[in-house]
């Protein structure tokens, strides 16, 4: 096929005017197929303070014709009529925004996240009569989290999956996960997120410090990120040593609790700082200055800072979770138990002891060819194209 395949991206999370970070791996993936394919994105987001009824923002971004739709939710959206018609305008302004855009007739409709993008791709798929793809990022399915729950949920979600062309999980452990949700699909593929290597690379001349940085890159749900685990962590290992500093970048939901929790830790001044939210080459900088990342979360579906960390010539003292389990050896960092923080505080113990034994070049050639936008982009395509033959 020598046209470029038609792609329609049905995101749940996408960024938008109150989070540009919001589904940022969704828009990574969807600009890296320019190259092959011809993307439109349509983004459906409920906002209360809509002056009209709906309101959309049509913009192309890096070759990729984004529709973003907001449209006003029910004002009690919270009761049980209120989420009905909330679930009513979605369904709605999504396939009338489809729909919009009839002169751009796809060859695929792909799905980001279950369940409602799933049951809309597939009712779209049926109009445009083209095969639908499903890629889950949620992490629900795993039992720590256990908010995969509702036998209306589970049967609509099956039956979304089932009938998909082909299912999409970002790492193995995900989708062992929803398998073992009873979650099935006869192409169920494994094709991990995208990461920029243009902007996370090793730095050729770099002067070691005396005191070492560990860096931790999270969204600040506490939950699932295990923040204040790693905290304590610190704490401890601040009673041991004190040649460290922690820098926590990002923000969330739990970040002003973090920040206090430090303090009521009592980790000595200067070991931990919250600079908050770092992007682009700001936070690619930080990174490729850092001796060590750090991830403690309890479950992942992926891990984006891990492979971030890697192609930046990192090494990383991670949590068994997500991509982890997948890339981290004995040459480019170390693996604990999630939520044993007694192994973590011997982790980093043993990382401060032996940073001198990791060669940058050699962590970042490590994963070479397996995450970047050419990669992920031909792995996606030749899924289009088989599903297209079929």
């Amino acid at each position: 096929m020598n046209r470029k395949i038609k792609v329609i991206f049905i995101p749940r999370w996408y960024p938008n005017r109150y989070d540009s970070m919001s589904g940022l791996f969704i828009q990574r993936q969807a600009e890296a197929l320019t190259k092959y394919c011809d993307v439109a994105v349509i983004y459906v987001h409920p906002d209360p303070l809509c002056q009209n009824k709906r309101e959309v923002d049509f913009q192309v971004e890096n070759d990729v014709r984004v529709m973003r739709v907001y449209y006003r939710p029910p004002e009690n959206s919270s009761s049980v009529l209120g989420r009905i018609i909330n679930m009513w305008r979605f369904y709605r302004n999504n396939l009338q925004a489809i729909r919009s855009i009839r002169e751009f007739s796809p060859d695929i409709i792909h799905a980001h996240i279950l369940t409602r993008a799933g049951y809309i791709a597939l009712k779209a798929g049926r109009e445009h009569h083209c095969p639908v793809i499903i890629s889950e990022h949620w992490s629900r399915y795993f039992t720590e989290n256990n908010t995969f729950n509702g036998l209306h949920l589970k049967l609509i979600t099956r039956y979304v999956v089932a009938k998909a062309a082909a299912v999409v999980a970002v790492s193995k452990p995900l989708r062992d996960a929803m398998m073992q949700c009873n979650l099935s699909n006869k192409v169920f593929r494994v094709i991990p997120n995208v990461v920029d290597t243009s902007l996370f690379y090793p730095q050729q001349h770099r002067i070691s410090n005396q005191v070492k940085t560990f860096v931790h890159i999270s969204c600040f749900d506490d939950k699932s990120k295990n923040i204040s685990g790693f905290l304590r962590s610190v704490k401890a290992l601040s009673e041991k040593r004190q040649d460290f500093r922690c820098l926590l970048i990002g923000n969330g939901p739990d970040w002003l609790d973090m920040k206090d929790y430090a303090g009521f830790l009592r980790i000595p001044e200067g070991l931990v700082e919250f600079p908050g939210v770092l992007n682009g080459t700001e936070l690619s900088d930080v990174l490729r200055n850092a001796d060590f990342s750090v991830l403690s979360s309890l479950y992942e579906t992926f891990g984006t800072v891990v492979i971030e960390s890697l192609a930046s010539g990192v090494p990383v003292v991670s949590t068994s979770v997500g991509i982890s389990t997948e890339v981290i050896t004995a040459d480019n960092g170390l693996l604990v138990p999630p939520g044993d923080e007694a192994a973590m505080i011997r982790a980093l113990d043993r990382a401060l002891d032996n940073f001198h034994k990791f060669d940058r070049q050699k962590i970042c050639a490590g994963i070479a060819g397996k995450f970047d936008k050419e990669t992920i982009a031909i792995q996606l395509t030749d899924l289009y194209r088989e599903v297209m033959s079929r």
